[in-house]
């Protein structure tokens, strides 16, 4: 026997689709379960996009172990076949797994122990006649500190989870799609800042320039002091630019590049770190330059370090197009050594590979730029795909009107209000049916059958108010609910619903086509239930069927 009286259910699932946020749907799951007041804690368990792990999304402990509910929140649990895990398990066979102190073992049963509980279950979150075929989001752990989980209390559960299912599916995919569309922004974020770097690079014409803006790159990236640029030209590598963060730097780099001037380095991978980088083609990096000042150096290095004086960090990438080296990047730092990661080098070896195609040719803008229409194509489709799926909740593809589900609930919940009301002043229905659709289909085809529905809902849509709801019923059946309409109101307007069909004329691949429609209506009277209501206007259509068609019957 149903727990949830209809009037219940009713209230229940109109709080739950009035959201698509996936922790206000688990607060009001979590709610439910607390109101009811049969347990002693429970986890709500959510599978993750990949469907390869639960993660524990809600958890209420008793008070005893509340200290835990933050260190379960987000809980991982892998799903594998030979998992011992009750939720992994219901999960993976879709029925409720039981354990309690008499036949639990191995990790359920020191679970048991460790919370103290005397009975545990874990629930799919699905309705009993979906398990089959349905998609599962994910499970609810009951925990139960005295006595076993009765039958009773699980039936309860499994109501409780059939009520939520379906919001819940649709909840995740709208996390996971919203999830995807915030690490695309932030990533965008980035890349918006760093295409700009590279439009500026682009369309930059002095050399000069596009060295300077290279090296405010770097800097934003790593706290280096001192930023040097070769180039090969003319078989030997030219200092092209020298950069100094700081203005206390400048008379060492005025120096260092006037030295550089006469005294290029050579091919050859002796005559230095710079000279050694750009043959190998790799990096060379020296942490901490005063450790090591005591070696043997080049003629050009040693005149380097005493230029410079105090080096400490020094680092040389090789500058790539195509993976053939044509240039050096050095870099140094003064006061400070720097810690270089595995990462930062990456970083670098890629920057100073884009430098390499900037000075060669700006193809690499291009390339830049379909990334970024990409990373907006995908934007795109996530705003799409979260509006498709609010849309599939409430409407009819074809017609466009609201759709049987919507209906369903939308009545119920007028009803309700309009029963509450001390000045009543009418709610009305009234249902809508073509007349021999069928033969209308068996002699034009389906596709002008199709363009019949959606111009017959045209035609509803321009007589209806903005309070009111047209519905696609099913079929070639549609249902309008009126508020604030009384007998007359509704007998009325579905007499202007029925003549502006009969004269419509509909352009179709059969040429232009008419038809007519049967209209029954109905207005609430006190003690109607949504079926005794709905029953009533249907019993006027099929008399209005029964007295000739194209015509309006109210009951």
């Amino acid at each position: 026997m149903a727990y949830y009286s209809i009037a219940d259910k009713c209230v229940l699932l109109e709080q739950i689709n009035s959201t698509i946020d996936l922790p206000t749907l688990l607060d009001l799951l979590g709610e439910q379960i607390e109101k009811l007041g049969l347990l002693d804690g429970y986890l709500i368990n959510l599978v993750d996009a990949s469907e390869t792990a639960l993660f524990s999304r809600k958890v209420h402990f008793t008070s005893e172990y509340q200290f835990l509910e933050n260190t379960y929140a987000g809980y991982k649990i892998e799903i594998t076949p030979e998992a011992t895990n009750l939720s992994v398990k219901a999960y993976l066979e879709k029925r409720i797994i039981q354990a309690d102190v008499g036949n639990a073992t191995g990790e359920v049963k020191r679970l048991l122990e460790l919370w103290k509980l005397e009975g545990m279950a874990a629930i799919p979150l699905i309705a009993t006649d979906s398990r089959t075929s349905g998609k599962l989001p994910g499970t609810i752990v009951l925990l139960k500190q005295q006595g076993q989980i009765s039958p009773e209390i699980l039936e309860i559960f499994d109501e409780l989870a059939a009520l939520f299912h379906a919001p819940l599916c649709n909840a995740l995919e709208y996390a996971y799609l919203k999830d995807y569309q915030d690490r695309m922004e932030a990533a965008a974020a980035e890349q918006s800042r760093f295409l700009q770097f590279i439009v500026e690079m682009n369309n930059m014409t002095s050399p000069d320039r596009i060295y300077d803006m290279f090296a405010q790159e770097l800097f934003h990236k790593l706290p280096f002091d001192l930023v040097g640029f070769f180039v090969l030209e003319n078989e030997v590598l030219v200092s092209k630019k020298i950069s100094i963060v700081n203005p206390r730097y400048e008379a060492r780099r005025v120096k260092w590049e006037q030295f550089l001037l006469s005294h290029p380095y050579q091919q050859n991978t002796t005559d230095g770190g710079i000279s050694h980088t750009f043959m190998r083609n790799t990096h060379l990096l020296f942490p901490d330059v005063q450790k090591i000042k005591h070696l043997p150096m080049s003629a050009n290095d040693q005149a380097t370090m005493k230029i410079l004086g105090g080096v400490r960090t020094l680092l040389m990438v090789p500058i790539r197009h195509q993976n053939h080296p044509i240039g050096v990047l050095t870099f140094f730092t003064f006061t400070n050594t720097l810690d270089i990661s595995e990462s930062d080098l990456i970083l670098l070896n890629n920057l100073s590979a884009f430098l390499g195609t900037a000075i060669v040719n700006g193809r690499n803008y291009l390339l830049s730029l379909e990334q970024h229409r990409e990373i907006e194509r995908l934007n795109l489709v996530l705003q799409d795909k979260v509006k498709e799926l609010a849309e599939q909740a409430s409407t009819d593809k074809l017609t466009g009107l609201f759709n049987f589900r919507t209906f369903e609930l939308e009545l119920n919940r007028r009803i309700n209000e309009f029963e509450r009301q001390t000045d009543k002043t009418g709610l009305s229905i009234a249902i809508i049916d073509i007349d021999h659709f069928k033969k209308f289909n068996d002699t034009y085809g389906h596709n002008a059958g199709n363009v019949v529905l959606a111009g017959v809902a045209r035609e509803i849509g321009k007589l209806v108010r903005k309070m009111d709801l047209a519905c696609r019923y099913g079929g070639e059946e549609f249902v309008v609910i009126l508020s604030k309409c009384d007998p007359e109101g509704i007998r009325l307007f579905a007499e202007r619903v029925r003549s502006a069909i009969a004269e419509s004329v509909f352009d179709t691949d059969a040429g232009k086509l008419s038809v007519t429609v049967s209209v029954g209506c109905t207005s609430h009277e006190p003690q109607d239930s949504y079926d005794s209501f709905f029953k009533r206007a249907d019993k006027a259509l099929y008399k209005a069927k029964e007295n000739g068609r194209n015509r309006v019957e109210i009951a």
